[in-house]
């Protein structure tokens, strides 16, 4: 049977590419603002006598431009670390085969179908709507029986028929840029800390805190502009991803227990795919968690990775830590050396030793440690809860699965 686009996603596209097409409006309006100021600051202004309306409208066009190429290269530039394999024929355990017969059993034109050589069990959508790509990761091929391998191509498969690639795959792009400029939040944020504790340690030297003031204010103002722009594209993909994301799952779940008849299989895929046993990388953090059937991140983690640190991260962030690192030992070191006399001399009552505190004994203070315990431990929980908040980009596994055993008890009565 047939699917047809579910109206009520087809709505929520609507608006979800209308906000893109905003925000991109935005940021284009920003920066041709910023051109045009720099240029009369400059004394080279460009003088443009369009009017309002075709002002609007040529932004506009802009913006719909830029949402367009985010739609053609979004998925494929988040994933571009994932080494796939297209598939010649059925494939391995016939994927191929099963997919051409799910497609024409939706009426949608046959996508082309490729294996990533992953451990983690995942499937997803890449590319536009007329060029699609199912992808299927290996920990998949490996993991999954029968039944549940054409329930989770089945869903892929709903997922053209409902034509959300074309905002789902704009989407992610937004997400990757406000991934990367997290990331250079952080960098930044640890460039500060590493500054402060530096002009810490050597504030008798006050020729190095007036050295240190000039690279501190500039750090400084460049953490606040990239983490206000940062958190404003976090509060966009925000409300984008929640226009849609939970109803799109939902959505291709339905159609994928319309095509094979057996929601069940579905449900017990779910469960398999979202297993406990998967790695501790939050998947929110990554653009590549809104294209899988489960929130499973598919990029390369380079975080354990030396020889891929960046030039500001190789000739700043961590010289400065370096020196913060040495610093702290060079004060502990003299402190160790600042040892009494008397502790040295031999008595013949005594025998003097150095107090053995474990990590759970060590010796605290009356008067800070309440203080710490009952005001600055809660604020800086809090604080780092909301730095590390990020929008959920599909609905929870067990409300899926409800959803699920609902269609079955339908399909049995």
């Amino acid at each position: 049977m047939p699917l047809s686009p579910d109206r009520r996603l087809q709505l929520r596209i609507a608006c979800a590419l209308a906000l893109v097409i905003g925000v991109n409006a935005v940021v284009l309006s920003v920066l041709a603002w910023g051109v045009h100021r720099g240029l009369s600051a400059s004394g080279h202004a460009i003088q443009f006598d369009l009017g309002l309306p075709a002002t609007v409208g040529a932004v506009l066009l802009g913006a719909i431009g830029l949402v367009a190429v985010q739609a053609r290269y979004g998925s494929k530039r988040v994933v571009a670390d994932l080494e796939t394999e297209p598939i010649e024929g059925d494939g391995p355990r016939d994927v191929g085969a099963r997919v051409r017969r799910l497609a024409k059993q939706a009426d949608v034109p046959v996508p082309p179908v490729a294996v990533a050589d992953r451990d983690e069990p995942n499937c997803l959508t890449i590319g536009t709507q007329r060029s699609p790509t199912v992808v299927i990761t290996t920990g998949s091929l490996k993991q999954l029986d029968d039944d549940e391998l054409d329930a989770v191509l089945a869903h892929e498969i709903a997922h053209l028929a409902n034509r959300d690639l074309t905002v789902v795959s704009a989407v992610a792009a937004i997400v990757a840029i406000g991934d990367r400029l997290l990331e250079r939040e952080r960098t930044l944020r640890e460039f500060l800390v590493s500054i402060i504790v530096v002009a810490f340690y050597a504030i008798a030297a006050f020729w190095i805190i007036l050295l240190l003031a000039a690279p501190f204010l500039v750090i400084a103002t460049l953490f606040i502009f990239v983490s206000a722009v940062a958190r404003l594209l976090l509060a966009v993909n925000a409300i984008t991803i929640g226009l849609f994301a939970k109803t799109r799952e939902h959505a291709a779940d339905r159609g994928a227990s319309e095509l094979t008849g057996d929601p069940a299989a579905l449900a017990s895929a779910l469960e398999t795919l979202s297993g406990d046993d998967r790695p501790n990388r939050d998947a929110r953090l990554d653009a590549s968690a809104t294209l899988g059937i489960v929130p499973q991140s598919l990029s390369v983690d380079r975080s354990d990775d030396g020889d891929e640190e960046g030039w500001f991260d190789r000739w700043f962030v961590s010289q400065f830590s370096a020196l913060r690192e040495n610093i702290s030992n060079y004060s502990a070191n003299e402190e160790d050396s600042a040892t009494p006399e008397w502790r040295d001399q031999e008595s013949t009552t005594a025998e003097w030793r150095e107090p053995d505190y474990s990590a759970d004994d060590e010796p605290k203070s009356w008067i800070v440690e309440p203080f710490v315990e009952s005001l600055v431990s809660p604020v800086r929980n809090r604080v780092r809860r909301l730095l590390s908040w990020r929008p959920a980009t599909h609905p929870t596994t067990e409300a899926r699965i409800e959803q699920l055993q609902t269609l079955e008890w339908r399909r049995r009565n």
